[in-house]
């Protein structure tokens, strides 16, 4: 696969913070990468570094195999950024379009026709401030797709929009993805929602990225698994390996074991408790969701909002 975005140590820092600490990532050619951080944690700086809008006090970025400055110039064209739907409330859509086109040195008017067809705003004549939060959404990754971008970065597109809404940006998203071929990095706190479009994800965690994996990888991570909750973890963890001749399970707490194995048989390891005389509170089949395993990943939740 090709790499479209590469980066190396890449750091930022403000006096003595480090927004940005150290990352290096890896946005293959047909991704949809979900990037999963609490609020704070360095993502609105990533981007910003990954733009051009800030400069990294270390590190490298190399855009379409290309780390050099003239290569990170040509490079930042070919990537297109929404992180909210600013346009003029008066101007319809076609005219909205028409003001970024100019902007952007676009010389071919029949590219704001294009986009808008992509994103189903064509022929949408009221004015902004009349349209739906969907509708607004949408004219952001219009504005986005013009220039013909290979990679799109959107910092979170879904806010505000309703469950339909959602679901239809997810759609437009992996149409936009499978047939156009465009790569997305991805950044929401709806973690289900991410869960569903994202091909690989990049965990970020007071600005530094700790985990990047594919959606299959987090798929087996989060099967099926047998949720043990027990008076005595390291006694259960011994009759674990020793009896049942298993070691596929984590320690998630002082009371609780993960075991991956026997999630058909969970009577046996019932039994296998009970007889040997250890207090079994719980246990029942558990599925993880994204956000239950990012919160594993960091070791817990905290008062920030996950993003």
């Amino acid at each position: 696969m090709t790499t479209v975005i590469k980066t190396h140590n890449l750091t930022k820092n403000y006096g003595d913070y480090a927004a940005v600490n150290n990352v290096s990532l890896s946005l293959e050619f047909g991704d949809i990468y979900g990037l999963i951080g609490r609020n704070g944690a360095g993502k609105s700086t990533l981007f910003k570094l990954l733009m051009g809008l800030t400069q990294p006090t270390n590190g490298d970025i190399a855009l379409f195999g290309d780390p050099s400055d003239s290569g990170l110039r040509v490079g930042r064209h070919n990537i297109g950024f929404m992180n909210g739907p600013s346009f003029f409330s008066y101007l319809n859509a076609y005219d909205n379009l028409n003001y970024f086109r100019l902007l952007k040195g676009i010389q071919d008017k029949t590219e704001i026709d294009r986009v808008l067809k992509l994103v189903d705003l064509a022929g949408v004549k009221k004015p902004f401030k009349s349209y739906s939060m969907g509708m607004k959404q949408r004219l952001g990754i219009a504005n986005a797709l013009m220039g013909s971008p290979k990679v799109i970065i959107l910092d979170e597109p879904v806010n505000g929009l309703d469950p339909q809404g959602i679901a239809d940006f997810r759609k437009l998203i992996q149409h936009l993805n499978k047939e156009i071929g465009i790569t997305f990095v991805v950044s929401s706190h709806i973690l289900g929602e991410l869960g569903l479009m994202a091909t690989r994800f990049g965990f970020i965690e007071k600005g530094k990225l700790i985990e990047e994996i594919t959606a299959q990888e987090l798929h087996e991570r989060t099967r099926s698994s047998l949720k043990i909750v027990v008076d005595n973890v390291a006694k259960a963890s011994i009759l674990l390996e020793e009896e049942a001749n298993t070691t596929n399970f984590r320690v998630f707490d002082d009371k609780t074991i993960i075991l991956n194995d026997y999630v058909h048989e969970p009577n046996i390891i019932n039994n296998l408790m009970v007889s040997n005389g250890i207090t079994l509170y719980q246990i029942s089949t558990n599925e993880a969701s994204l956000e239950d395993y990012f919160l594993n990943l960091i070791g817990g939740p905290s008062d920030a909002s996950i993003h």
